[in-house]
Protein backbone atom coordinates (compact mmCIF):
# COMPACT_ATOMS: atom_id res chain seq x y z
CA UNK A 1 0.00 0.00 0.00
CA UNK A 2 1.39 3.38 -0.98
CA UNK A 3 0.76 6.13 1.55
CA UNK A 4 0.52 9.79 0.47
CA UNK A 5 3.98 10.39 1.99
CA UNK A 6 5.56 7.45 0.16
CA UNK A 7 3.73 8.46 -3.05
CA UNK A 8 5.49 11.83 -2.92
CA UNK A 9 8.83 10.11 -2.32
CA UNK A 10 8.21 7.75 -5.26
CA UNK A 11 7.36 10.67 -7.53
CA UNK A 12 10.53 12.52 -6.47
CA UNK A 13 12.63 9.43 -7.11
CA UNK A 14 11.14 8.91 -10.58
CA UNK A 15 11.53 12.61 -11.45
CA UNK A 16 15.21 12.44 -10.50
CA UNK A 17 15.81 10.11 -13.47
CA UNK A 18 14.19 12.43 -16.02
CA UNK A 19 16.72 13.97 -18.37
CA UNK A 20 19.56 11.62 -17.40
CA UNK A 21 20.86 9.56 -20.31
CA UNK A 22 18.03 10.77 -22.54
CA UNK A 23 15.28 9.57 -20.19
CA UNK A 24 11.88 11.05 -21.05
CA UNK A 25 10.19 9.67 -17.97
CA UNK A 26 9.43 6.63 -15.85
CA UNK A 27 6.53 4.56 -14.59
CA UNK A 28 6.28 2.42 -11.52
CA UNK A 29 3.84 -0.35 -12.39
CA UNK A 30 2.27 -3.05 -10.25
CA UNK A 31 2.24 -6.66 -11.42
CA UNK A 32 -1.41 -6.18 -12.38
CA UNK A 33 -0.48 -3.32 -14.73
CA UNK A 34 -1.74 -0.53 -12.49
CA UNK A 35 0.38 2.63 -12.49
CA UNK A 36 1.63 3.42 -9.00
CA UNK A 37 3.57 6.55 -9.98
CA UNK A 38 4.76 8.32 -13.11
CA UNK A 39 7.17 11.01 -14.20
CA UNK A 40 6.14 10.86 -17.87
CA UNK A 41 4.76 13.95 -19.62
CA UNK A 42 0.98 14.45 -19.36
CA UNK A 43 0.40 13.70 -23.06
CA UNK A 44 1.65 10.10 -22.65
CA UNK A 45 -1.05 7.45 -22.09
CA UNK A 46 0.42 5.99 -18.91
CA UNK A 47 -2.43 3.54 -18.26
CA UNK A 48 -1.92 1.76 -21.57
CA UNK A 49 1.86 1.75 -21.21
CA UNK A 50 1.56 0.43 -17.65
CA UNK A 51 -0.78 -2.41 -18.55
CA UNK A 52 1.18 -3.46 -21.63
CA UNK A 53 4.53 -3.18 -19.83
CA UNK A 54 3.39 -5.51 -17.05
CA UNK A 55 2.18 -8.04 -19.62
CA UNK A 56 5.37 -7.75 -21.67
CA UNK A 57 7.67 -8.22 -18.68
CA UNK A 58 5.63 -11.08 -17.21
CA UNK A 59 5.43 -12.97 -20.50
CA UNK A 60 9.17 -12.63 -21.07
CA UNK A 61 9.85 -13.72 -17.49
CA UNK A 62 7.88 -16.93 -18.11
CA UNK A 63 9.81 -17.52 -21.35
CA UNK A 64 13.16 -17.00 -19.61
CA UNK A 65 12.17 -19.44 -16.85
CA UNK A 66 11.09 -22.05 -19.42
CA UNK A 67 14.54 -21.76 -21.00
CA UNK A 68 16.03 -22.53 -17.57
CA UNK A 69 17.74 -19.12 -17.46
CA UNK A 70 16.38 -18.04 -14.07
CA UNK A 71 14.11 -15.06 -13.43
CA UNK A 72 13.99 -11.93 -15.54
CA UNK A 73 15.34 -8.96 -13.60
CA UNK A 74 15.91 -6.33 -16.31
CA UNK A 75 14.97 -6.00 -19.94
CA UNK A 76 15.89 -3.43 -22.58
CA UNK A 77 13.95 -2.94 -25.80
CA UNK A 78 15.21 -0.75 -28.63
CA UNK A 79 12.51 0.69 -30.89
CA UNK A 80 12.39 3.32 -33.60
CA UNK A 81 10.89 5.65 -30.97
CA UNK A 82 13.61 5.13 -28.35
CA UNK A 83 14.47 2.71 -25.57
CA UNK A 84 12.20 1.05 -23.06
CA UNK A 85 14.10 -0.32 -20.09
CA UNK A 86 12.40 -2.48 -17.44
CA UNK A 87 13.65 -3.21 -13.94
CA UNK A 88 11.90 -5.52 -11.46
CA UNK A 89 11.74 -3.95 -8.00
CA UNK A 90 9.95 -5.46 -4.99
CA UNK A 91 7.07 -6.94 -6.96
CA UNK A 92 6.77 -3.91 -9.23
CA UNK A 93 8.21 -2.89 -12.57
CA UNK A 94 10.14 0.30 -13.12
CA UNK A 95 9.63 1.21 -16.77
CA UNK A 96 11.95 3.85 -18.23
CA UNK A 97 11.33 5.49 -21.62
CA UNK A 98 13.89 7.54 -23.48
CA UNK A 99 13.04 10.45 -25.74
CA UNK A 100 13.01 9.92 -29.49
CA UNK A 101 16.18 10.92 -31.34
CA UNK A 102 18.45 10.98 -28.28
CA UNK A 103 21.94 9.52 -28.27
CA UNK A 104 21.87 7.14 -25.34
CA UNK A 105 24.69 5.84 -23.18
CA UNK A 106 23.06 2.47 -22.51
CA UNK A 107 25.52 1.50 -19.80
CA UNK A 108 24.89 4.78 -17.97
CA UNK A 109 21.13 4.36 -18.36
CA UNK A 110 21.21 0.83 -16.95
CA UNK A 111 23.45 1.87 -14.05
CA UNK A 112 21.16 4.81 -13.15
CA UNK A 113 18.06 2.61 -13.32
CA UNK A 114 19.71 -0.03 -11.12
CA UNK A 115 20.60 2.60 -8.51
CA UNK A 116 17.07 4.01 -8.45
CA UNK A 117 15.62 0.51 -8.55
CA UNK A 118 17.48 -0.39 -5.37
CA UNK A 119 16.15 2.79 -3.74
CA UNK A 120 12.63 1.85 -4.86
CA UNK A 121 13.02 -1.61 -3.40
CA UNK A 122 13.82 -0.05 -0.04
CA UNK A 123 10.75 2.17 -0.25
CA UNK A 124 8.39 -0.59 -1.41
CA UNK A 125 9.53 -3.35 0.96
Amino acid sequence: MVTPESAAQLKTLLNSLNGKHGILGCLLVGRDGSVVSSSLPAEVDISTIGALSATLFSNNDVSIQRMNRGNLIQMTLLTDQGILHFYEAAGHFLVVLTAKGQRINLEGLIRSVEEQGRSLEGMLS
